[in-house]
């Protein structure tokens, strides 16, 4: 049996519980509430709890989003930024649907996460490379972080007018090909992928290189990337999960993603990450540390650098959520 195939007959497993995680977050969150209509057992209860306890006030905002799944209201789109000495944002309507494209400056280009949607390139994308004094020719490498439209929808027009290298899972390949369209809009086109990752082989451009994790579950094949940033000259690592949200699917599938947590857990504690972003920022207080990092002075502590225990705790407390949300289903 060859590769592709071996690939595809995994992909179709998967697929039959995840495919309605292809709808908006905005979706997840409505099928999640209506799960959670039913009183909570004690179980359900006591992980409630103990996600309360992990999270402590640092990271409240995710329990309360991931464990609850309240309505979310969009946020105000704060524009382009500098993070650090060599990590920027893009962000979009990112908690109306469209994510946050990162870049990471490298002495042989531009490395990108994600592309956004395809209908927010020339609105959202270019203006905020114009912004931050770049030029989309200068990126080199585009790492989808998954398969889905509002992280891979903006790479084919990319790769038509400025040829970079996209790179993601051969899983959520198969799974891009495989997805239904969206509930609203044209379904997005696949890109061309220049190369499939693997576990924990660094992606290398210039000086600087980004490790992708495989984190199935939100999709096949999710990933979490570990990479360096500079803040000041000192040294920092960055660690994303890049399939965050919950899977729609059995306990079974949920279980998938406990694993997959505990997985980039390891590599995240192997490399020392203490700076926490996410590709949908909408349960780490974002938009408050883009307002910090504003105002922020000389000799002032970069408000995305959270330390390295407060990074697993974040984390762990995706993983305890999870875990409730098992529970309920099982209640």
């Amino acid at each position: 049996m060859s590769n592709g195939l071996r690939r595809l007959i995994c992909c179709l497993i998967t697929f039959v519980g995840l495919a309605c995680a292809v709808r908006a977050q905005g979706q997840q969150a409505g099928q999640g509430q209506a799960q959670a209509a039913k009183p909570d057992s004690p179980q359900v209860l006591a992980d409630i709890e103990k996600a309360k306890a992990l999270a402590g006030t640092t990271w409240a905002l995710e329990e309360h989003v991931i464990c609850d799944l309240p309505s979310i209201s969009p946020a105000v789109d704060p524009g382009p930024q500098k993070l650090f000495d060599n990590l920027y944002a893009i962000p979009g309507a990112y908690s109306a649907g469209s994510g946050v494209i990162y870049l990471i400056t490298t002495t042989a280009g531009i490395i990108q996460i994600d592309s956004g949607l395809q209908k927010d390139v020339e609105t959202v994308y270019l203006p905020g490379m114009k912004k931050l004094g770049f030029d989309p020719a200068n990126v080199k490498i585009v790492i989808i972080t998954h398969g889905h439209a509002d992280h891979f929808g903006g790479a084919p027009y990319l790769q038509q007018h400025y040829s970079p290298h996209v790179y993601m899972s051969a899983s959520d390949w198969d799974f891009m090909q495989l997805a239904p369209p969206p509930a609203q809009g044209q379904p997005a086109i696949p890109p061309k992928v220049d190369m499939f990752v693997s576990d924990g082989q660094p992606i290398v451009l210039g000086d600087e290189k980004v490790t992708p994790v495989l984190i199935p579950g939100h999709t096949p094949g999710s990933l979490g990337l570990i990479f360096p940033v500079k803040d000041g000259g000192k040294s920092h690592t960055v660690g994303i999960v890049g399939g965050g949200m919950l899977p729609q699917g059995s306990p079974d599938q949920m279980r998938v993603f406990l694993h997959s947590l505990d997985h980039f857990e390891e590599w995240t504690k192997k490399m020392k990450v203490d700076v926490e972003l996410q590709n949908h920022p909408i349960m780490d207080g974002f938009a408050g540390k883009l307002t910090a990092l504003r105002a922020r002075k000389s000799g002032d502590p970069n408000p995305f650098v959270v330390g390295q225990e407060n990074y697993s705790r974040f984390v762990e407390v995706m993983h305890q959520c999870v875990q409730v949300y098992i529970d309920r289903r099982l209640q």
